[in-house]
């Protein structure tokens, strides 16, 4: 690990985005950035790894999993953000990426926030695609007590066939590329292994594609979920569920990394009563 120097404060429109303490997981090539928020309480007993979504999902969601870590860090439970190798600030390249590396970094980042966020039991937050990975790592024992599905992708197959069509969309896109309808730019190819402007192994592509979440293999782990108000059922058993207002933004709806995401007044309101919950469970 970095040495435990705390990220200064930084405030944007009466806005708070938080103090964490940058880290380095794991060792030589295979290290992983990370973000340690660590909690205000004496003996935190749960703390909560952030498992991004995936692709191009994970830039433009940074603002929101920076404000999340800093909102439940705040309540008392201590949070711990992170890349995945071969993407953000981690090392190694996006063609690198696959369930297998996922699985080791999750392992990475629970034991470091049990470690340095001095808890007892670690949950998971995963957001949206980051639902495949972890169902992945827990079924091969990851350490998660608790999980909460912020809007989880839960049929890799589909997720898959919908990115893959609307990677060729956007391949053809006259808002991109000033070309004729239909036509592929010059120098740009859909045998690329890119997938939504990021390299996505063969290997990648077919762990998503086998990928889903259900109940097997994770029936000893407590599972919530934030769900929008229509869409309010998933695979899974869940103990309770938050519902999302409206307004709250798309996470998947953009490819734009400057389209982000961050908590509005709505929002706001949803992620005091899950940090509540979550305080609770201390």
């Amino acid at each position: 690990m970095a040495s435990r120097r705390l990220q200064a404060n930084l405030q944007a429109g009466g806005m708070i985005v938080g103090v964490w303490e940058p880290l380095w997981l794991g060792a030589g090539e295979q290290r992983l950035y990370a973000a340690l928020h660590p909690s205000k309480a004496a003996s935190p007993r749960l703390g909560l790894v952030l498992a991004p979504p995936l692709l191009h999902e994970q830039p433009r969601s940074r603002r929101l999993m920076t404000e999340l870590a800093t909102a439940f860090s705040e309540v008392g439970v201590p949070c711990l953000r992170f890349d995945y190798f071969g993407t953000g600030d981690s090392a190694g390249g996006g063609e690198q990426l696959e369930f297998a590396s996922m699985r080791r970094d999750l392992q990475h980042a629970a034991q470091a926030l049990k470690v340095g966020g001095g808890v007892e039991r670690i949950g998971v937050l995963a957001v949206r695609g980051a639902a495949l990975p972890v169902f992945s790592w827990i079924r091969e024992g990851g350490m998660a007590e608790l999980l909460v599905l912020w809007e989880p992708v839960v049929d890799g197959q589909a997720w898959l066939a919908e990115l893959e069509t609307r990677d060729a969309v956007e391949r053809r896109s006259p808002k991109r590329y000033p070309i004729a309808a239909g036509a592929l730019p010059p120098g740009v190819s859909g045998d690329d292994l890119q997938l939504m402007g990021y390299p996505v192994s063969a290997q990648l592509r077919r762990d998503i594609a086998q990928a889903g979440v259900a109940d097997d293999g994770v029936h000893a782990h407590r599972c919530w979920a934030v769900l929008r108000e229509d869409n309010d059922i998933l695979p899974i058993t869940l103990e309770r569920v938050f519902k999302l207002p409206a307004d709250t933004p798309l996470i998947g709806a953009a490819v734009s990394m400057d389209a982000s995401v961050f908590v509005t007044p709505g929002l706001q309101r949803v992620v005091d009563e899950l940090g509540r919950a979550l305080r609770e469970e201390r």
